[in-house]
């Protein structure tokens, strides 16, 4: 049977555990961030041109594929970097580029600033994103199930 000082000893053992792990693997998500970051940014100049296309009555199909795609490659990468807001709005954008309408394009436009700005931050863990997601949604009382 242990002591409670081993217990504690062992607790402590675990979380200086954890938080080296947890360390390692944001500095690797940061490194991977660095390799992807201007690969991120040329999705959203791609997107950026299909929008001023659709604003100017010239959306061919080939460059709405394309910016749907990257919109949908953003909304995953993304995530996984932690940056839910700009992962968010660049799901918005992918499921409007499906059917996109010229009308629509400020909406888009502003929707894009989003995912623009919301890159500028720091990579998160993605359980603390959950974690994030799971209050931001309780507050807003919206629901988490929709499809990605």
């Amino acid at each position: 049977m242990q002591t409670a000082p081993m217990q504690t000893a062992l607790r402590s053992t675990r979380t200086s555990e954890s938080d080296r792990a947890r360390a390692w693997t944001v500095q690797a998500l940061r490194s991977v961030w660095a390799h992807q970051h201007d690969r991120v940014h040329d999705r959203i100049d791609l997107i950026e041109r299909s929008l001023a296309a659709l604003a100017g009555g010239c959306l061919d199909a080939d460059l709405r594929r394309e910016a749907e795609r990257a919109a949908h490659m953003l909304a995953g990468s993304l995530g996984m970097f932690g940056f839910i807001g700009a992962s968010d709005a660049a799901h918005k954008l992918e499921l409007e580029l499906v059917h996109p309408m010229p009308d629509r394009a400020p909406a888009l436009r502003a929707l894009l600033l989003g995912v623009r700005a919301g890159v500028q931050g720091t990579v998160t863990l993605c359980s603390d994103v959950t974690q994030a997601r799971s209050t931001l949604t309780r507050a807003r009382g919206l629901s988490t199930a929709y499809p990605r």
